[in-house]
């Protein structure tokens, strides 16, 4: 290796490493410790508790269904059939059914941001509790749904999508080249890492949003475009991780059978 590959391939690696280090403070939307906590004066858009827990009982009895199928699937062939099946319902589920209940929730910090149901009286929701709150929503059993909520965002990532592969790493790029090369991944659904940060992406036919727990402007959970989401310039100096959400065979097998994604 030449020096000047060399000095190349350090620079790299530096930022990797710079990186994870700021991501390993955790998802608790800490990034400016001087941002209020969401209080809940802000309008929001409710969804009846009761309409939301008819859709978590839909979601429920759609995942044992496809469950009980796949364990009698006699052939990979008709498991593989299933899994893409389960594939495409978890994502329409999240983006069509989850996401637009959360709308609206108070972001916050401390013993109150640990939300497991939109708009839940007295409560407000942090980055990282609002990310498994949605799996569970979704029937994505956790192994413990407060670690995930306050594990660094990498460590998330990779325990819901491990391949090397699926790991995408974007250092300080402006916002329209990083949507420019997200929505490059293909439609679905993906975990976007930030600086003390973490949320969804959903790309569809080439749009790009972000949908997370924002601390920034109402501080609510807010659907919004990537390019424009100041969390997302926020985080420019020290780049972005993009993950996959069950795109592959593994995590559509551990939610077709009930089983925890380990962390």
């Amino acid at each position: 290796m030449s020096p000047r590959t060399y000095r190349s391939a350090a620079l790299v690696l530096a930022a990797v490493v710079a990186f994870a280090a700021a991501m390993a403070f955790g998802t608790g939307c800490r990034g400016d410790p001087s941002v209020a906590a969401g209080t809940g004066e802000v309008a929001a858009v409710e969804a009846p508790a009761r309409d939301f827990e008819a859709t978590l009982a839909a979601i429920a009895g759609e995942r044992a269904r496809l469950g009980r199928r796949y364990a009698a699937a006699g052939d990979e062939a008709t498991r593989a059939a299933i899994r893409a099946e389960a594939r495409a319902y978890f994502r329409e589920a999240v983006v069509r059914e989850v996401f637009p209940a959360w709308l609206g929730t108070p972001w916050g910090l401390g013993k109150n941001s640990t939300a497991d149901r939109p708009h839940a009286p007295g409560m407000t929701v942090a980055c990282g509790y609002f990310v498994a709150a949605v799996l569970e929503n979704a029937g994505l059993a956790l192994s413990s749904r407060y670690k995930y909520a306050q594990a660094p965002a990498l460590a998330v990532q990779k325990a819901l999508a491990p391949r090397p592969a699926d790991l995408h790493r974007y250092f300080s790029v402006p916002a329209e080249s990083l949507a420019a090369r997200i929505a490059g991944l293909g439609d679905g659904l993906y975990i976007i890492g930030l600086a003390n940060h973490i949320g969804f992406v959903v790309v569809d036919g080439g749009e790009v949003r972000l949908v997370h727990a924002s601390y920034t402007g109402a501080q609510v959970v807010t659907d919004e475009p990537l390019v424009s989401a100041q969390a997302i310039a926020d985080s420019r100096p020290k780049g972005y991780f993009v993950t996959p959400v069950m795109h592959d065979d593994r995590l559509a097998d551990l939610w077709l059978r009930g089983v925890a994604v380990p962390l």
